[in-house]
């Protein structure tokens, strides 16, 4: 990505080691490249804790978001090391965006790559909150349906599967999935009768692992 030498000296900023780029929450109206050093992003946890997101180097860019959004940083940026970098104010990004090719092609990189992780996210959630929701409709059906047993009630699998459907609206597919999931984590088994029924123990303290 090339920078006239003039931008370059006009927008160049140096941070200590420890130096806080900006904070969590305050109004932004810069982006970064970083020129030389590190920098962490982190997340708050809570009044004296937070989390770090990722660690980024030369040639990577942050606080983008703060000028195409025009919101209050997500998260806080330090420099764990001395630090260089160049500083873009909502004027110079538009102008670089229409100039300079190779930084259109960095910044268009840079967002998918952001949509990536944040799909990525939100499918987790989604799998998590679908698993969840099987598991207590599970819960429920082998209370009501199941065939008690001394080491829990016995549940037929196609039944389940197209209750599941009425009950929960997901796909037999869906379930199936779930429930093998479930039974190669061991949070149920196959009953003694085979592979077409589990085995649903009958606690009120089973955990689903995450």
């Amino acid at each position: 990505m090339k920078i006239d030498k003039a931008t370059f000296e006009q927008h160049v900023r140096f941070f200590d080691q420890g130096a806080t780029i900006f904070k969590e929450d305050d109004e932004g109206s810069e982006m970064f490249i970083i020129i030389s050093g590190l920098v962490e992003i982190r997340k708050s946890t809570g009044t004296s804790s937070s989390k770090i997101l990722t660690a980024l180097q030369k040639g990577d860019m942050f606080g983008e978001m703060a000028i195409i959004e025009k919101q209050p940083r997500s998260a806080s940026a330090v420099a764990v090391q001395p630090t260089k970098v160049l500083v873009l104010n909502e004027k110079l990004y538009d102008s670089m965006i229409g100039t300079n090719p190779d930084f259109a092609r960095k910044m268009n990189k840079v967002l998918s790559e952001r949509i990536r992780r944040a799909d990525a996210i939100i499918q987790n959630i989604m799998t998590t909150n679908r698993q969840n929701q099987l598991w207590a409709g599970l819960v429920q059906y082998a209370r009501e349906k199941g065939v008690a047993t001394f080491k829990g009630n016995r549940v037929s699998i196609t039944e389940f599967t197209a209750w599941a459907a009425n009950h929960l609206g997901m796909t037999d597919k869906d379930v199936q999935a779930i429930l093998a999931q479930f039974l190669k984590r061991g949070v149920v088994d196959y009953s003694a009768r085979g592979k077409e029924e589990i085995l649903v123990q009958n606690k009120d303290d089973v955990v689903l692992p995450e």
